[in-house]
């Protein structure tokens, strides 16, 4: 989302620069742009045997900034043709603007953002589940040369327009220049914007939801918000969204307080609304501040500017100076103080020409919308105690201060107030907002024992489901948790009725001993509870923070420190080392190999393809060894995957699950692989058989097609 936010800056400039060109050089310059576009991405047809898609040698490396790997390898595939794209709305809306200066081209934005909807709706649902990954590059590049050449006629039709017509157009030096503080809002509004998008993101797909394909949602309501503005000034008002987002704030604060315990339909309900308020308004007045078209280049740099600003807070400082998704809630005041500072600069608004009673329903508004909200649409999922310990007492003393201030200044003459009471009343609500975000902030540490947060994730060490023991969560994920009465003993997914535990822990099992075991995840470490003397367990684990938990002198879990195994820890992608290892010296010889990835929402389809399971193949000791795969997921059922990889590799299969039980561990979902059916033919896995779907090659994946939309619907 960076990388995209940053290149249609660079687009945005591109056009701003070109625009002060004739036409003549502007359609010559853009037309050779393109150009050398095309002429890469057919070179990289040679080098990489298709466009877009680069070869091997683009894989990270353990130890790298992900960040930096992750922009270097897009701009690398697909920077310029995309570069050119991103100049395609702000450089044909100011032809469009040269040749047909009667009309605004401003709705044209509203086009190009529907088509960018169309795209995102699209592509998860239709063209990813029924095109494999190269045919989507080689139909991608075709329309790209199809949209050169018609950026092309363009070009050359406009050229021509303006040629019969040049007087029409208006010059910029003919337009009265925009004030310093209306570009500041062209910047901080798409800002405001584009903070509120990555961060709700983040918020309901890490904290909230553990659904596939939700940040769709987002961002199909980010796009539907420019679309509703830019196709006609008429369509926002004041009076219905800044309302609506008035409404969203306390709904914001009530969806906050009550994620443990809220359904997560109505969360995501909740937290969809917040965004689609604060959008609007955002990019409402974006619209009400638009220039005249000469300036039309210039304000979507300072647009695209203000998009890829937000940007770059969410993705690389907020981590840094947050440990938890806490810039939802900077997003949400600094729309608010935004939103006030454009109404500030609009002496028509309601800001300076309000009437006293509108002063008065906000206050009464910001007092009883809460307890509404908390009594008949949350059903009382806030702490109690804490909602009327704080919010009443701060809001009363808001109020009183906000009364002592009217009634001091009502009896001056109107044009001598500084403030009337709708003014302050908003100021009100600004200040509650932040003492209320503030105690959110507050109530979720109080409920953490520590929580950290780098790329990969945002996690919290916390009190256990059992008395006195601590467990490792992200967001709604549990990663395992250990007690402290009795810290050798595995837990959750992991115990020993569980599936994975009546493999480790059979005495009649075909393992020898000692064994050498492979884990991919570490979570807790839970599975070094099963490691025996003589034993080595090897785990793989993506996140360097998951690792120090149970390293160090001092370790929150104890599982590694507390094995009698030797214990073996591999940072980075587990198949990218597996496969690196194998190049370099050789199989592992893994008698049992867990993979244990597939918990949360966000599917590693990496591990899970046909190429990766050749991979693991290659690292076991012999037939008898096992493939484990921990499949417990909420969403998704990928026994489907399982069994079509099963069938093609001709592999035995036993899926341990008893779903009805009242024990958990036995409530997981595990499902065993192996060259030799008698591997998986144990007696302590009997009671937990389950069964397993007929293979179906349409669920077959492979590094060149995924269907996470088919396994979805077969749950």
């Amino acid at each position: 989302m960076l990388f995209f936010q940053l290149l249609l800056l660079g687009g945005y400039f591109y056009s701003h620069a070109v625009s002060r060109l004739s036409l003549r050089r502007q359609s010559i310059g853009h037309v050779s742009l393109l150009g050398i576009s095309v002429g890469l991405m057919v070179m990289g047809c040679f080098f990489w045997k298709t466009p877009l898609l680069p070869g091997p040698s683009w894989r990270p490396s353990p130890g790298d900034s992900p960040v930096l790997g992750i922009l270097s390898l897009l701009t690398v595939a697909v920077g310029l043709p995309y570069l050119c794209l991103s100049t395609t709305g702000p450089l044909l809306q100011n032809w469009f603007a040269r040749a047909h200066a009667a009309e605004s081209p401003y709705r044209l934005y509203a086009l190009s953002n529907a088509g960018s909807l169309l795209g995102l709706i699209t592509y998860p649902f239709v063209f990813e589940p029924n095109l494999r990954l190269h045919t989507q590059a080689w139909l991608w590049a075709a329309g790209y040369i199809a949209f050169s050449a018609a950026c092309i006629v363009c070009a050359r039709k406009v050229r021509l327009a303006a040629t019969h017509a040049p007087a029409v157009y208006t010059q910029k030096e003919d337009v009265a220049p925009p004030t310093r503080f209306s570009q500041a809002l062209w910047f901080l509004l798409p800002a405001c914007a584009s903070v509120m998008l990555l961060a709700t993101t983040n918020l309901l797909c890490q904290e909230v939801a553990v659904v596939p394909f939700l940040w769709v949602l987002p961002l199909s309501l980010y796009l539907l918000s420019f679309i509703v503005c830019f196709d006609n000034p008429k369509w926002y008002r004041r009076g219905l969204f800044q309302i609506l987002m008035a409404v969203g704030l306390p709904t914001s604060i009530l969806a906050l307080l009550g994620e443990v315990n809220a359904p997560v339909g109505r969360q995501v309900l909740m937290l969809s609304l917040v965004l689609f308020g604060c959008c609007m308004v955002c990019h409402g007045e974006l619209v009400r501040l638009k220039p005249q078209p000469a300036l039309l280049t210039r304000f979507y740099l300072l647009v695209s500017a203000g998009g890829a600003a937000g940007g770059i807070f969410v993705v690389l400082v907020a981590p840094q100076i947050f440990t938890g998704f806490w810039e939802f809630h900077f997003g949400l005041i600094a729309c608010v103080v935004v939103a006030i500072l454009a109404l500030i600069s609009d002496r028509s608004s309601w800001w300076h020409n309000a009437q006293p009673y509108l002063g008065m329903i906000i206050l009464l508004g910001l007092a009883l919308v809460p307890d509404f909200l908390s009594r008949y649409i949350t059903l009382a999922v806030v702490p109690e105690m804490m909602y009327r310990a704080h919010y009443y007492p701060i809001l009363t003393v808001l109020a009183l201060i906000t009364a002592v201030v009217f009634f001091t200044t009502r009896n001056r003459p109107h044009k001598a107030r500084r403030f009337n009471l709708a003014q302050l009343a908003a100021v009100t609500v600004l200040a509650a907002l932040c003492a209320a975000l503030y105690i959110c902030v507050a109530f979720d540490k109080s409920r953490e024992i520590r929580r950290d947060r780098n790329f990969y994730s945002a996690l919290q060490i916390q009190k256990g489901p059992e008395l006195n023991s601590l467990e490792l969560r992200h967001g709604q994920i549990s990663h395992g948790f250990q007690s402290r009465l009795w810290p050798k003993e595995p837990t959750l997914y992991f115990a020993r009725t569980s599936g994975i535990g009546r493999l480790l822990g059979a005495d009649g099992c075909l393992q020898p001993c000692p064994r050498r075991i492979g884990i991919i995840g570490l979570g807790a470490g839970t599975l070094a509870a099963y490691g025996r003397s003589g034993d080595t367990m090897r785990f793989y684990e993506l996140n360097p923070q998951v690792i120090a938990y149970s390293e160090g002198t001092d370790p929150y879990f104890t599982f590694l420190r507390d094995s009698p195994a030797k214990i073996e820890t591999v940072l980075g992608d587990a198949r990218l080392s597996l496969e690196r290892e194998f190049a370099e010296k050789g199989p592992q010889n893994f008698d049992v190999l867990v993979i244990d990835a597939f918990s949360s929402d966000a599917i590693p389809a990496h591990l899970l393809t046909s190429e990766a399971l050749d991979v693991y193949l290659k690292h076991l000791s012999g037939p008898n060894s096992v493939l484990a795969f921990h499949i417990s997921n909420k969403v998704l059922d990928l026994r489907y995957v399982l069994a079509a990889l099963a069938a093609q590799k001709q592999l035995a299969v036993v899926r341990l699950n008893k779903r009805d039980s009242d024990n958990a561990a036995e409530r997981s979902d595990w499902v065993m692989l192996a060259r030799n059916p008698q591997a998986l033919q144990l007696n302590s896995f009997a009671s937990l058989i389950a069964p397993m779907p007929q293979p179906d090659d349409r669920m077959l994946w492979t590094d060149d097609y995924s269907n996470l939309f088919r396994v979805l619907l077969h749950r």
